[in-house]
């Protein structure tokens, strides 16, 4: 299924929210700022983060326009992480055009993500609703903390899954979690569903990263519109690798000498031997199983199907590539996940 047909329940405020992140992007006098901001408006994603906003929020029957300059919010403190994370990973192509430390270097592209991340939380500071400033401050602080643990932990070998798992939850599961739970608050939806669609998104949240992680490692750049392999070449253990290295010190030690100055064929071949891709899946699909189960607490509604298909279409995501280019074939899997640690 097309991601457009899963997000047709929001179409009309995916617009508005287009709209605003315009307004509050090209409100800027200085020039070189507008040129900046301009170009971060011609490289949107998937408004995936604001998506789990509306989504969440319009599984109730009560809307609150706050759900708007919210959504938007947390794009803009998305994006930041993204500018800074091309930094970090010396990332030349992101969305299919060039990052903007490519293109400007890194103290602008630096400069750029912190003046995001601190529009972000004027435009929150400006709504008045402390709830919602606690959930998303608590985010973005998980999200920086998971940076700098992944950061002091490049390079290591026996980097346990628990310590990736835990990366991730902060990096990218918790903003995530965040947007459920923000969309569910303004909708003043009853405190079991906040925390269900918390514990929905934070379960999204990890199965979307590792089937990041798993593309980052399979997928060519022409094809993912943005650097691969560059977590690999900079140290980072993601969890095809944990596998990897689990496999061969069971059943060949010798190769994992210098295993990060193989190059890709080689790793691609160790991927394919050991079906570590195949076995990542799975974990994946365990979170998204949990993320599912969390639904059922909801009301039916074209909300509520939509978040449930936005599931389906990540897994799938992961499955046509890896099978695609043979990989991996992708295994049945039973149902697992993770409890939310956050504001639920």
């Amino acid at each position: 299924m097309k991601l457009e047909k899963i997000y047709s329940p929001i179409k009309e405020e995916l617009g508005r929210i287009e709209d605003e992140l315009r307004s509050q992007l090209l409100s800027s006098k200085d020039k070189f700022i507008l040129e900046v901001n301009r170009y971060l408006l011609g490289s949107a994603g998937k408004r995936l983060r604001p998506s789990l906003v509306l989504l969440s929020a319009k599984t109730n029957n009560h809307w609150d326009e706050k759900v708007i300059p919210v959504s938007v919010a947390l794009e803009l403190i998305h994006t930041a992480s993204l500018v800074h994370d091309d930094v970090l990973d010396e990332a030349d192509l992101r969305r299919k055009r060039t990052t903007m430390n490519t293109r400007w270097g890194n103290e602008p592209a630096v400069l750029t993500g912190d003046y995001l991340y601190f529009k972000a939380f004027s435009i929150l500071s400006q709504l008045g609703v402390q709830k919602i400033s606690s959930i998303v401050s608590f985010a973005a602080e998980m999200m920086c903390e998971g940076e700098i643990i992944q950061t002091c932990k490049t390079y290591k070998l026996n980097l346990s899954e628990e310590d990736y798992l835990e990366i991730i939850r902060k990096k990218t599961a918790s903003l995530m979690a965040a947007s459920c739970e923000v969309g569910a608050v303004l909708s003043e939806s009853h405190p079991s569903v906040q925390k269900a669609l918390a514990n929905y998104g934070l379960n999204f949240g990890m199965a979307f990263q590792i089937i990041d992680d798993c593309l980052d490692l399979v997928s060519p750049p022409d094809k993912m519109g943005k650097s691969t392999y560059k977590d690999f070449a900079q140290g980072k253990m993601t969890l095809p690798l944990i596998y990897l290295v689990r496999r061969l010190t069971k059943e060949d030690g010798k190769r994992i000498n210098d295993l990060f100055h193989k190059d890709r064929e080689e790793i691609i071949t160790l991927l394919r031997e050991y079906e570590v891709v195949g076995q990542s899946w799975q974990r994946a699909k365990e979170y998204l199983d949990r993320a599912k189960e969390k639904l059922k607490v909801l009301e039916n509604s074209q909300a509520k199907e939509a978040l449930s298909l936005l599931s389906d279409y990540l897994l799938e995501s992961l499955a046509a590539r890896v099978e695609k280019y043979q990989i991996a074939s992708v295994p049945n899997s039973s149902q697992s996940g993770l409890s939310y640690r956050g504001n639920a």
